[in-house]
């Protein structure tokens, strides 16, 4: 393993935030996770553990130690002549992950191409684009426990899925996770039915890989490269209110984006209400809402989490007084 004192987290986060961390340690396997385990640093309660950093607002120190875990073992287990279970470490890249399977013509994931981050932190926030949620392909997670201090296999059920929410964000700290078990399929019917997407189901004998190339041109015309601009992507949850109160909005604003869930509710589209509040493309000191897509708040130069918070409030502010809808940050902002 890793490690580095007082180590500088800018390249480490994809909203580019200045941050050092008293500690950042790199784990590469299991068997090291376990080491630092007998040495009881993972006892201790102030730590972080590092993904991607697509999906964190970090501030501008960390007082405390900071875990990335770097395996990148991808094993493949046959369960009949058309399902396949992928076991993937934490530490491999998710859309390399997503290349791979397309390559490999494994249909289940090619909605969540381009997606930042890394597999580990897919089933914290449940990642999910185009219709298809992790949860919908998700096997089991191994954790290891910090109560225990042992080596766990949970089940897609007991990792308590909901919208962007699971048992691992619910409990943030409480579990490293290690790796993913995912179920995919040769033959698994698409999923077409969301948004621009929808034209390639006039097209015959569509293959996995157009999914994926189709998704990636549309991420690609929305949504700024981190490398180029810094962003954490969508930064906004999408809203979920009760059919009355969807019913409400549609009278009072009849070209509102709203999608009908299952369970009776219909979920909002924040990009939308964002833009009807004419945040889109505004910028306030060093961050500003992308003019592409009124969801990504950007970083246009050295800002920090106090400056991206503020517009944040701005922008939940704006919405809730138009729309009397709430708007919740998708990212989480870590504390010192």
């Amino acid at each position: 393993m890793d490690l580095i004192e007082q180590a500088d987290l800018r390249t480490l986060n994809t909203l580019s935030l200045p941050s050092t961390a008293n500690l950042l340690v790199n784990i590469y396997s299991v068997d090291e996770l376990l080491e630092v385990c007998k040495k009881n640093t993972l006892q201790h309660k102030d730590f972080l553990i590092l993904g991607g950093g697509s999906n964190l607002i970090l501030p501008t120190h960390i007082n405390r130690h900071v875990y990335r875990y770097l395996g990148a073992a991808i094993e493949y287990q046959e369960l009949s002549s058309d399902d396949v279970l992928i076991k993937v470490d934490a530490g491999v890249v998710w859309d390399d992950l997503v290349s791979e399977l397309v390559n490999q013509n494994l249909h289940g994931i090619e909605n969540l191409s381009l997606i930042p981050g890394t597999v580990g932190a897919a089933p914290v926030q449940n990642i999910g684009a185009y219709g298809v949620e992790l949860a919908d392909v998700l096997d089991s997670v191994e954790i290891l426990n910090r109560k225990t201090l042992s080596l766990e296999v949970l089940s897609k059920d007991e990792c308590k899925f909901a919208y962007r929410d699971s048992l691992f964000k619910q409990n943030p700290g409480c579990f490293f996770i290690t790796n993913v078990r995912l179920k995919v399929s040769k033959t698994r019917n698409f999923v077409l039915n969301y948004g621009d997407l929808q034209s390639l189901n006039k097209k015959a004998d569509i293959t996995v890989k157009e999914v994926r190339d189709k998704v990636i041109a549309l991420r690609s015309a929305k949504l700024p490269d981190p490398k180029v601009l810094p962003n954490a992507g969508s930064f906004f949850k999408n809203p979920v209110v009760s059919a009355n109160k969807a019913q409400q909005l549609k009278t009072n604003f009849p070209k509102i984006v709203a999608y009908p869930q299952k369970d009776g509710k219909v979920k909002l589209a924040a990009g939308w209400l964002i833009e009807q509040t004419n945040w889109k493309g505004r910028r306030v000191g060093n961050v500003g809402m992308h003019a592409q897509q009124a969801l990504v708040l950007v970083n246009y130069k050295n800002a920090s989490q106090s400056e991206v918070l503020a517009l944040a409030a701005q922008v939940q502010t704006s919405v809730l007084d138009k729309f009397d809808v709430s708007l919740e940050i998708e990212p989480v902002a870590i504390k010192s």
